[in-house]
């Protein structure tokens, strides 16, 4: 067999020591395993007042979701979650009995008591969780220079509030016992912290509150938190380090490699943080810096990325598969991200899926019982997005049968606890033809198709060969799957690549080929639920040299 090799689409194609096109698979310890398509875990409603009858009822406009943030919390012996997100104008909470999205102050038997605050133009949502020694679990959240920072308590209870005096910050982080700020309306550069043990107290000179702006910093880019800070710029990283009164904070540059774009930053820890410069991917470990994307996918990225949508750039780790996921729009007219670039950090090697959404985050799933998925809102779990209106039944829901469902019952969206990848999308919402909204989704949904070109290769140097079969290593979980080839050669480098119509696999694993030539790419497509991707071999006969 013949591995497949890492995906390198910045290779050349002759000699290539692994796949040069690749679409919907994520590295594995050998060669590429599928990715599956989104799933509700959300129902894709909005819970608002209905000022003229006086009582709740779905909004189908819910603008995009522009940050996601979950906690966990144990209360009794019981594994509680919470999920929030945030829009350009406002925050929500995701009610844990309908799996919809729901203001603080909304009830279900009452008009709005109080109004939750709203704001303007937010293009991105920051989150950190706080705690002081003795005082409860908050969350706060940063909506950039132009809105005050906003607090909640962990567990949704309280509806979000200005921190009173508190900054306008883009970025915010937790180092030690300070919530740290970044990037405020008094300059890009400016980084301040709260009192010690007190997030909602920022008098500067008391407690040892303070700021520092950066002096040799164009632009604060992103921030990570820990027993020591990392701040990242455009010009530069920068350790802060915790040293007590009378300086507080200290801040030693330990790279001139800087970030160049926001929401590009994923941490393992504050001494292991993944961030995009305008020269590539970068990895910064144990104070230095690697550029962990050259000569690998950097110039397909860049190739790829429309700058026109830069400010929707996402990043997320997954820790479950050791995978850092970039999200990203490609050219060709989108408007929301539609990329999903993965690098595995334990391999070192590289993946991509092709799928529509807004943003990706972390959310720790709420958990269900069989009960519950027997209910109006089973739609959430049978594994699609509902797109056709003769699918729903008038309250928007569908019902569901296990045969149907493409989750597992084991899956970790229904244990409760976990943090899983999470994408928002616009999902369909109601009975007319153009009413969205946005949901949460988790991808436990149909298996992606597989496209993967390999590079080219010489089977006999200086001859040309007869390829007559190839034998593809691609397993599946279920006999639906379908396996193709097509054969690509040419007899000089100078010659366009061209491809046979692609065949099928036969019930002996074998894909009939015919194809004359001196230098040969194997394109293979997998549909249906195909599982892993290894390798190929091949039957060929040297012909002779021409």
């Amino acid at each position: 067999m013949i591995p497949f090799g890492p995906w390198l689409p910045d290779h050349p194609s002759l000699g290539h020591p692994g796949v040069l096109e690749l679409e919907n698979a994520f590295p594995a310890a050998r060669g590429f395993r599928a990715v599956r398509a989104p799933t509700q875990i959300t129902e894709p409603a909005l819970l608002v007042s209905a000022t003229q009858y006086g009582v709740a009822e779905p909004d189908a406009n819910m603008p995009r979701i522009r940050g996601i943030f979950s906690t966990v919390s144990v209360n009794s012996g019981t594994l509680e979650t919470n999920v929030f997100v945030g829009t350009s104008g406002a925050l929500y909470k995701v009610d844990a009995t309908t799996n919809k999205f729901s203001p603080w102050n909304y009830s279900a038997t009452t008009l709005l008591q109080n109004s939750d605050p709203t704001y303007n133009n937010v293009t991105r949502w920051n989150f950190a969780e706080f705690a002081t020694t003795t005082g409860p679990r908050k969350v706060y959240a940063a909506g950039g220079a132009q809105q005050t920072l906003q607090v909640f308590d962990s567990n949704g209870s309280t509806a979000p509030t200005s921190v009173t005096n508190g900054p306008n910050p883009v970025h915010l982080c937790v180092v030690g016992r300070f919530l740290v700020c970044g990037n405020t309306s008094v300059s890009e550069g400016q980084v301040r912290w709260s009192q010690i043990d007190d997030a909602e107290s920022w008098t500067e000179g008391t407690n040892q509150a303070g700021s520092q702006i950066l002096p040799d910093a164009s632009e604060i880019t992103g921030m990570v938190g820990g027993e020591t800070g990392l701040i990242l710029t455009r010009d530069g990283l920068y350790r802060l380090t915790y040293v007590g009164a009378p300086l507080v904070m200290t801040f030693d540059k330990v790279s001139n490699r800087g970030c160049d774009f926001t929401g590009s930053i994923a941490s393992l820890s504050s001494d292991d943080v993944f961030f995009l410069s305008e020269d590539g991917f970068q990895r910064y470990r144990g104070g230095v810096v690697e550029n962990i994307g050259a000569e690998a996918v950097n110039e397909f990225f860049f190739t790829d990325f429309d700058r026109n949508y830069s400010g929707d750039l996402a990043c997320v780790i997954d820790p479950a598969n050791d995978l850092v996921i970039w999200s990203y729009g490609s050219y060709g007219g989108n408007t929301t991200n539609n990329r999903l670039l993965a690098y595995n950090y334990v391999l070192g090697t590289w993946g991509i899926a092709t799928m529509a959404h807004d943003t990706i985050g972390l959310a720790r799933q709420l958990g269900k019982t069989l009960e519950q998925l027997d209910s109006a809102d089973a739609v959430n779990y049978q594994g699609r997005i509902a797109t056709q209106v003769s699918t729903l039944s008038n309250s928007g829901s569908a019902a569901v049968r296990l045969e149907e469902m493409t989750t597992t019952l084991d899956s970790a969206r229904f244990a409760g606890g976990p943090a899983i990848v999470t994408l928002a999308v616009r999902a369909y919402n109601g009975p007319n033809e153009f009413d969205f909204s946005s949901a949460l989704t988790s991808l436990d949904g149909d298996t992606l198709p597989l496209t993967l070109t390999t590079g080219e290769f010489e089977p006999a140097e200086k001859q040309h060969v007869l390829i007559r079969a190839v034998m593809p290593h691609i397993e599946a979980t279920d006999t639906n799957a379908n396996v193709t080839c097509a054969v690509g050669g040419r007899s000089r480098q100078i010659n366009p690549l061209t491809f046979n119509d692609p065949a099928s696999v036969n019930d002996s694993n074998i894909i009939p080929a015919r194809r004359s030539s001196r230098y040969f790419a194997l394109r293979f497509t997998a549909t249906g639920d195909w599982s892993q991707a290894f390798g190929f071999s091949y039957d060929g006969t040297a012909q002779g040299r021409r």
